[in-house]
């Protein structure tokens, strides 16, 4: 998908990049999924008469470690995904700046893969895929400023993943990103949130260690600043 940029990110210095990668939780909340190595369930019906149906898949009617997803409407089944390794509802019956009501899911197809998949699908019949959006370790759907326009805060996890040879799983968390839909397109607005970011580094701040401080500026990625 063509990400398009209007703002302008608040630069940051390679040293201070790294360390809000490795030590600030930004998005990635403790939350408990849906669904995940087959446990759990969650079923719901928005007003279009669509149902949306989490669950564990089954093999000849039995349930297996794995997790599927569904919508349902006028004895119609559209499989979202199935033999994921977990699978949430980030959003439902809302509308994310599409247009239309939408189910927004988050998908992740191997307990191995880094990064979830965020499909979004019509709640209109029938339902139909409008984007996907690939990179993040997380997905969260919030009308933040509280302006009726809703952002969906995620992380730039793939970019990172493998960095100086260190897996996503060695960091703390991947550097925080916030997009939004307008007119249909996807845009990067991280710029316009540049006070969460502040508090942000204002916090990491107060807790960085001199001698870390030290040997970071004699370090080779000092050359980076």
């Amino acid at each position: 998908m063509k990400l398009h940029r209007p703002f302008h990110r608040t630069s940051l210095s390679l040293g201070m990049l790294l360390v809000l990668m490795c030590g600030v939780r930004c998005v990635a909340q403790e939350r408990e999924l849906l669904c995940s190595g087959g446990d759990g369930t969650f079923q719901a019906e928005s007003g279009s008469g669509i149902t949306v149906k989490v669950a564990a898949a089954k093999v000849g009617g039995l349930s297996t470690r794995a997790c599927e997803a569904s919508l349902r409407w006028d004895k119609q089944n559209l499989t979202i995904a199935t033999n994921a390794a977990q699978i949430d509802l980030d959003a439902f019956a809302v509308d994310l700046g599409l247009g239309v009501p939408i189910a927004a899911f988050q998908v992740k197809n191997s307990a191995n893969l880094c990064c979830m998949e965020y499909q979004i699908y019509s709640l209109e019949k029938p339902p139909r895929l409008l984007r996907t959006i690939t990179g993040g370790d997380v997905f969260r759907a919030a009308d933040t400023d509280t302006d009726g326009r809703v952002e969906i805060w995620t992380t730039d996890a793939a970019a990172v993943n493998g960095l100086d040879k260190l897996d996503l799983a060695e960091l703390d968390f991947a550097p925080t990103i916030v997009l939004r839909f307008e007119h249909g397109n996807l845009f990067d607005a991280s710029a316009q949130f540049q006070t969460y970011f502040e508090k942000q580094i204002a916090w990491l701040r107060k807790r960085l260690n001199p001698e870390d401080l030290r040997d970071f500026k004699s370090s080779d990625t000092a050359m980076y600043r």
